[in-house]
């Protein structure tokens, strides 16, 4: 019973494959060594715009809903200055929303350094030398531990402003309910 082949243009002898036949080079070391260069920069340049975009776009938003929060609790609280009683409960609420902005600006650090330290990666990877030289290829990759970290930091950091959105709100309904929680778990 003999076996069909594909590989090897459905010669059933497994000896006579093409693939055994040298294959032409379609393109030269130079060549791809240009294009791969090219293709890093390009992606060194893609970073910088997908980073100054999503910086833009997430603290934009925050930025919005807690300094909205802020101005809108400001304006409420200007109606109650003659009751500083009443002020007092508010307190804990702008304080929660001060938090979220502070922490949207550091998850925005974050995600900016993250982005460039991608960016540098990619500066490093394409290695100029590698269109000259032919020992030379991609270079080394300068940043992995850090990438990491601040991609991390960035997430618990925008999570963390975007609790505050609910917490500030919950303590603008109901007071300043951290002390109740605490002695809850006491």
């Amino acid at each position: 019973m003999s076996k069909y082949c594909w590989d090897c243009g459905g010669a059933t002898n497994w000896s006579m494959r093409l693939t055994d036949q040298p294959k032409p080079v379609m393109r030269d070391r130079r060549e791809i060594a240009e294009v791969v260069y090219r293709d890093l920069k390009e992606s060194q340049r893609a970073t910088f715009e997908v980073s100054a975009g999503w910086g833009r776009w997430l603290l934009g938003s925050l930025f919005l809903i807690h300094g909205g929060a802020l101005f809108g609790l400001f304006g409420f609280l200007s109606q109650l200055a003659s009751n500083p009683a009443a002020l007092g409960q508010y307190a804990a609420s702008v304080w929660w929303f001060v938090a979220g902005l502070i922490l949207a600006l550091f998850s925005g650090l974050m995600a900016w350094m993250n982005w460039s330290l991608h960016s540098d990666n990619y500066d490093g990877w394409a290695n100029h030398q590698m269109l000259w030289d032919p020992d030379a290829w991609v270079g080394e990759t300068r940043h992995t531990y850090w990438i990491d970290v601040t991609n991390y930091a960035a997430l618990a950091l925008g999570l963390c402003s975007a609790a505050c959105i609910i917490a500030g709100a919950y303590s603008v309904l109901y007071g300043n309910w951290i002390p109740a929680v605490f002695r809850s778990l006491a």
